[in-house]
């Protein structure tokens, strides 16, 4: 239960933060929050991270809808072999969801947060709900194999 209240918490954050850029950063230039690092440029990406596929919002759909209802699914019948890994899944749920949201209602997702301290492409907090996610199961996943094998070598 806990975790579906995750998922709903962080869309519901996702989507006010995109509410409040698309109602009070749509007709501003960029503006920086800490200078040299991060700042606020509102865009309309039409496709996946760094707009790859950008144009093909249906594909989009229907890739990423899959791809959900199969974490859900995972997620629902303890599929996960730790509660690292299925944390992990839920922040993934939870930002996909998000941006779901964004290409079936708009037919593209609002970005508006801007590093300035290098060349990336803006973002919003669904991306980094996902990035997050798929960085700790990598982690988890390295360090988990990490103590397996040195626990075989000491056997």
């Amino acid at each position: 239960m806990y975790k579906l209240l995750i998922v709903i918490a962080m869309v519901f954050l996702d989507q006010a933060f995109k509410y409040l850029a698309t109602n009070n950063l749509a007709d501003i230039v960029p503006v920086t929050v800490i200078p040299g690092f991060i700042g606020f440029d509102y865009i309309h990406n039409y496709g996946a991270g760094f707009s790859i596929l950008s144009g093909k919002v249906d594909f989009l759909i229907i890739i990423t809808a899959v791809a959900l209802l199969a974490i859900a699914f995972g997620i629902a019948a303890k599929k996960f072999d730790n509660k690292v890994d299925e944390f992990s899944f839920v922040l993934i749920l939870a930002g996909g969801i998000g941006n779901l949201i964004d290409r079936v209602v708009n037919g593209y997702v609002v970005d508006y947060l801007e590093f300035l301290f290098m060349e990336f492409p803006v973002f919003n907090f669904a991306d980094i709900l996902i990035c997050t996610g798929v960085g700790l199961f990598i982690l988890n996943t390295i360090i988990t194999e990490f103590f397996s094998k040195k626990k075989k070598v000491e056997k």
